[in-house]
């Protein structure tokens, strides 16, 4: 039986052919778009390459002004820190002057004072001063242990 018993056989062919052709361009539509739509996708991946490349290159250059701004930082506190233990050390040398002269005030020795050399004189000859009295002697004593005091506290 056939369905349709006057079509020759040469028009069902045809007809079978253009059913599949039309298939096929259906099939071809649906492939352009999903390559249009993966085409769009790769120039916006390209463009996302391109924006992430600028910003590496930017953070590649702060990182360098950063190492340069931290060498220079790095020199300047260098030198900074040589100057305060300079500094620290002529201040230790200070105390331990300071405190020497103090354990002498404290036992009541005094340096000998510079001596001037004697000129001769024409005139009369200065004579020499009365020993401190008793309470010029204790007056020195306090002040000597009042310094004392106050250089033990400051160290």
């Amino acid at each position: 039986m056939t369905v349709v018993p006057d079509l020759p056989i040469g028009v069902i062919l045809e007809v079978i052919v253009c059913v599949f052709l039309a298939a096929t361009i259906a099939y071809c539509a649906m492939l352009d778009r999903r390559l249009r739509a993966m085409r769009s996708g790769q120039d916006g991946l390209r463009e996302l390459v391109g924006d992430l490349n600028a910003a590496t290159q930017r953070a590649v250059s702060a990182i360098e002004a950063l190492k340069q701004a931290s060498a220079a930082t790095g020199e300047e506190l260098g030198d900074d820190l040589k100057q305060a233990r300079l500094l620290a050390d002529e201040l230790s040398l200070m105390i331990e002057s300071g405190e020497r002269i103090a354990e002498r005030l404290g036992r009541g020795v005094m340096p000998a004072a510079p001596r001037t050399p004697m000129q001769p004189a024409a005139g009369p000859r200065h004579v020499a001063a009365p020993s401190p009295s008793a309470r010029d002697a204790a007056v020195a004593a306090r002040a000597a242990n009042q310094l004392l005091g106050a250089l033990k506290k400051a160290r």
